[in-house]
């Protein structure tokens, strides 16, 4: 039998990643430049593994709700919510990975995402972090799943000292808009805040894109490649 503590206690450890998002940045002093990243330059291209949600009318919805809350901010660029995303895992820059690789890494990636489940992915509050203004995003346990599968199958083709690593942990997030300059944490935090109380929305994840990314000016874009389709394990059966 259920009690209420016993939900209460099962809430707290799905969403409790919620509070541990906003707890980091009201902790921030200041925010960075987004666009200073070790490895980018003009013209480079990179291959990662995602979540589009840009076609979402619910994501959609909220994050163009934030963002016109958001607008008058000079240091904040607004992501395109055609562009809405959730990163799960990098492959590498495009200059770094043989076209041969890339296709054995689809096919692998594939075959495991195929046993997988779709995610039914709540997306809010808003949130944040040194480098952008972002939904948090979870449950986490799913995406970690995915992203587990996706580094396997990355260490199944180029070998485990290949697969990119973060030098921070992987929180799964939307952003909605990216710091353009440094700059004092408190004015956009405080943003951030009065637009907590938006009701998150949520969304079921069928498939994870494999893309080819590229900046544009204040946003990032891409085309897909390939599709993991989650759980589309009865067709990997019949293969």
């Amino acid at each position: 039998m259920t009690t209420l503590s016993d939900e209460s206690r099962e809430g707290r450890e799905r969403h409790g990643y919620v509070e541990e998002d906003w707890a980091r940045y009201r902790a921030l002093d200041s925010l960075t430049n987004h666009w200073e990243r070790a490895g980018w330059r003009p013209g480079r291209r990179s291959y990662l593994w995602l979540l589009r949600l840009g076609e979402s009318g619910t994501v959609r919805a909220l994050a163009s709700r934030c963002q016109a809350a958001l607008g008058h901010i000079p240091t904040l660029d607004m992501v395109p919510l055609k562009w809405l995303h959730l990163t799960v895992q990098k492959v590498g820059f495009t200059d770094e990975v043989p076209a041969a690789q890339l296709d054995q890494i689809v096919a692998a990636a594939q075959r495991r995402l195929a046993i997988l489940p779709p995610i039914p992915l709540r997306v809010g509050p808003l949130t944040g972090s040194a480098g952008a203004v972002r939904f948090s995003a979870g449950p986490h346990p799913p995406v970690h799943s995915v992203r587990q599968v996706l580094r396997q199958a990355l260490a199944e083709v180029r070998g485990e000292r290949a697969v990119p690593t973060r030098a921070t942990a992987f929180v799964p997030h939307v952003s909605i808009a990216y710091n353009n300059a440094p700059t004092d944490a408190t004015p956009v935090i405080d943003a951030v805040a009065g637009l907590r109380r938006v009701a998150s929305v949520t969304t079921v994840v069928h498939g994870v894109e494999l893309v080819e990314l590229r900046r544009e000016p204040g946003s990032y874009a891409w085309d897909v490649l390939a599709t993991g389709t989650l759980g589309d394990d009865e067709q990997t059966a019949r293969s």
